[in-house]
């Protein structure tokens, strides 16, 4: 597998053991920082997010344009950070709650895709997991603090341009072949 671009290596920021505080160490080669001091080897993986495709029933896709940076302004899918002990799944569930107060069901895996996320001028290597849903009958999206403003569209409608990340743009494009037509 070939070097990872070098502003996703973690190991480069820290200077110091974070166990012993030995330093200054020389900054790692790949995903792991070891110290030669107290033998720390600690693997830095990529931090795992969750978003999700929802669907209403008149097959529209929820999108969220986001309020804040990376991407302030620009369309996305709920989604955010996975929380330790937290199952993807569940992640994208509350993450939708968090940003839309919507209630999703029948969640199915759509596809993973590696990202870097810039925020407050670190590159963070992340796995993007993308689901499936349903909007849940009843349930109704309105605007959370970290949303601009909520759209249903049909993913046809949406230009690739105006949504946030790479990985966003890969998942609408795989949602729309696993519907099998231009519009869904």
């Amino acid at each position: 597998m070939p070097d990872p671009d070098p502003a996703l290596r973690p190991p480069a920021l820290f200077r110091f053991c974070p166990r012993c505080g030995r330093g200054p160490v020389e900054p790692g080669q790949g995903p792991v920082f070891g110290c030669p001091g107290c033998g720390l080897h600690y693997h830095f993986n990529p931090t795992t997010a969750a978003g999700i495709v929802v669907e209403d029933e008149e097959g529209r896709v929820l999108f969220v344009r986001r309020a804040h940076d990376p991407a302030r302004g620009r369309l996305a899918v709920p989604g955010g950070f996975v929380d330790v002990n937290e199952a993807a799944e569940e992640a994208a569930r509350r993450e939708t709650r968090e940003e839309t107060g919507l209630e999703v069901d029948e969640i199915a895996f759509l596809g993973s895709w590696p990202n870097a996320y810039e925020y407050r001028g670190v590159v963070y290597p992340v796995l993007d997991l993308y689901f499936t849903g349903r909007a849940r009958a009843g349930s109704t999206a309105l605007p959370g603090h970290e949303a601009e403003e909520i759209l249903w569209r049909r993913p046809a409608e949406v230009d690739p341009a105006e949504l946030a990340f790479p990985t966003t743009r890969a998942a609408i494009a795989r949602f729309r072949a696993t519907r099998g037509r231009g519009d869904g």
